[in-house]
């Protein structure tokens, strides 16, 4: 097997351009194919890397990490400027969480099949169901196994013990490790999340086994002693207003119509002979491969997060993806994200087809904190990549890259008092340090602010706008 000693490049570029741990989440350049083709930035500071098990820290803590993104800590938590300076009085009245899943294995296994087995057997996916009181049947706790049989003539593109995609061991380390690392900060600091599970804390998650296995490991690491079983609320799939549930038509449409302009092309132009190289070399040649850099990013990322090395070709073992081929391929990554949610020229009704109606339910909970008329104190919701990238387009971020593994936007409500200062005020973390974005850095605004901010992606009328 081939060393991963060369994994330490990546992320190099921190030190080398002189970035702080906040910078690399925002690539000045981001907006130009140019930072695709610049191959002197490396990851402009990111990681990609982990070992199998975690939990995963990054290094400083703070960085861009795609293996697993920073969260609120308690060592580095500040206050908002205003109540840590003293000038205004007041206390945490809500939490709204939005985070993706922890690390995983891929989506997109490779069409000229896989050269390393993924192995999952150290990781339990738990499958069960039971009455809904504790007279009722109570379930024998079964989880899945993979295995292979060996009468079976079909052969899968990938040995191993794992299923595609699923959460890792080292993700369900990271999940626990981000539970606890929240009640140190919103419980135990700021006295908002409960010692155990009320009535005024409410979980959410998509249908996904992903962020359904995600949410028990980090609620359990919010409480790591609570003996009960809380509900995980979901939506029918097929209307779901998380992770492209409902049908609509305009989303399809839109995406073709941001995926024609004139700088789309440039970015596929630019990018023409690694896509190349790297379809003829991993059999990856497919319009799934080569229309956009999602599958392999997703397998080259997969890989690395979790102790794998990048993949070589079936068929010659010694032609193999390079580290710079992988660095080009997630600086494409960004980019095409960054174009998704942030600078085509459709950007706006892209967001509001796709995500519209998941903002209105944030915006109609942060209205209700305002009117005084909220009945929740913490909301936790686990959702995915395709989520997060357009609730930060619609807050305006600076620039996005790719929402990496465990990504995390905290909308943060403060209720002020004394004289001239009541009110509600809003601040939104993204990956535990306020968001910089067109509005300016939203470490302390006013509620209502936000939740204008918010309310131009949410549609008037969905059904009309997608066709």
């Amino acid at each position: 097997m081939r060393s991963l000693t060369a994994g330490f490049v990546l992320g190099a570029a921190g030190p080398v351009l002189g970035l702080s741990p906040l910078d690399t989440f925002y690539p000045p350049t981001l907006n130009q194919t140019s930072y695709i083709s610049n191959s002197s930035i490396g990851t402009y500071g990111g990681i990609y890397k982990a070992p199998t098990n975690g939990p995963t820290g990054g290094d400083p803590y703070g960085t861009y990490d795609y293996c697993s993104m920073p969260h609120p800590r308690s060592q580095e938590y500040k206050s908002p400027g205003p109540i840590a300076n003293g000038s205004v009085k007041g206390e945490l009245v809500y939490l709204e969480y939005l985070q993706r899943h922890q690390r995983r294995s891929p989506y997109n296994i490779l069409p000229g099949g896989e050269n390393q087995a993924y192995e999952c057997d150290n990781v339990r996916p738990y499958l069960y169901a039971g009455g809904n009181s504790d007279s009722g049947i109570q379930p024998m706790p079964m989880y899945a196994q993979t295995y292979q049989d060996p009468t079976n003539p079909f052969t899968p593109g990938v040995n191993g013990t794992c299923q595609y995609p699923q959460i890792t061991i080292g993700g369900v380390q990271d999940g626990y490790q981000h539970g606890k690392d929240l009640w140190n900060v919103y419980g135990k600091k700021l006295g908002l999340i409960p010692k155990k599970p009320n009535d005024r804390v409410w979980f959410r998650s998509s249908e996904s086994a992903l962020t359904q296995g995600s949410a028990g490991a980090v609620l359990r690491g919010v409480w790591p002693d609570y003996d009960g079983a809380l509900p995980l609320h979901q939506m029918v799939s097929s209307v779901d207003t998380v992770n492209e549930g409902y049908s609509c038509s305009a989303i399809s449409s839109t995406l073709s119509e941001l995926e024609s302009t004139t700088e789309w092309k440039e970015h596929l132009s630019v990018t023409s002979e690694l896509r190349s190289k790297l379809g003829s070399m991993l059999g990856a040649t497919s319009s799934s491969w080569q229309s956009t850099f999602d599958h392999f990013s997703d397998n080259f990322q997969a890989r690395l997060c979790n102790g794998y090395e990048l993949p070589c070709s079936i068929s010659n073992s010694s032609a193999c993806v390079t580290m710079e081929m992988a660095e080009e391929v997630f600086r494409a990554g960004d980019w095409e994200w960054n174009y998704y949610w942030r600078t085509n020229p459709y950007v706006t009704k892209y967001i509001q087809v796709v995500e519209g109606l998941f903002i209105g339910e944030i915006v109609a909970r942060l209205q209700a904190v305002l009117d005084g008329k909220s009945s929740l104190d913490y909301s936790h919701i686990f959702v995915h990549d395709g989520d997060i990238g357009p609730i930060l387009g619609a807050l305006g971020i600076n620039a996005l890259r790719w929402p990496a593994m465990a990504s995390n936007v905290a909308f943060e409500v403060w209720k002020t008092n004394g004289k001239g200062s009541a009110g509600y005020y809003a601040r939104v973390l993204y990956s535990g340090q306020p968001v910089q974005t067109i509005h300016g850095t939203l470490d302390w605004i006013h509620l209502s602010d936000l939740i204008a901010i918010l309310s131009v992606y949410v549609p008037e009328d969905i059904e009309s706008l997608c066709g």
